[in-house]
């Protein structure tokens, strides 16, 4: 994924999580998970982001982009990281070749790592799979119930948001 795209998500990300309202039409929830479409500065669709946030345990979450390249949110409190740095990242689930990529560091608590859509991990991860996340500071042991709807809301923001602009008056 080129590095451009990611430090896109890493900016869209941490204004997410920081964001305090967007309207109506721009989020979006499926169970337990809360998504938004994502505009930059000048009202163009960027991207949708969709978490399921957890303030005292591990935050999970994943990011598409307008071109549908996926990105996954691990965020957790415990992490003491610094935002604009990588991280080696190895993503495995069971049965399946573990994926190691660079994450980017979008929070002092948060990485977003790249995920190949349509691929075995990304398959066995919307199929609810146990799936462990290594970073070098910790490891963590995640499963989040209705990831496959999640997936599906947020390819269907996508779909619905591409091409469009927001003109804000």
């Amino acid at each position: 994924m080129k590095e451009k795209t990611m430090r896109l998500w890493a900016f869209t990300c941490l204004g997410l999580v920081l964001a305090a309202a967007s309207p109506s039409g721009d989020t979006f929830q499926t169970g337990d998970w809360q998504g938004r479409a994502n505009f930059n500065g000048e009202g163009v669709f960027t991207d949708c982001t969709i978490l399921m946030p957890d303030p005292e345990q591990t935050t999970v979450g994943f990011v598409m982009t307008h071109s549908s390249d996926l990105g996954m949110i691990v965020a957790d409190p415990v992490l003491k990281l610094k935002p604009g740095e990588q991280k080696p990242t190895l993503v495995h689930v069971e049965g399946i070749d573990s994926v190691a990529a660079m994450a980017d560091v979008v929070a002092d608590n948060g990485v977003l790592i790249p995920i190949e859509s349509g691929s075995p991990l990304a398959r066995a991860i919307s199929e609810g799979k146990e799936f462990r996340v290594n970073l070098p500071e910790k490891e963590f042991v995640l499963q989040r119930p209705k990831t496959g709807e999640a997936l599906e809301a947020l390819k269907s923001c996508v779909e619905s948001h591409r091409g469009k602009d927001r003109v804000e008056l």
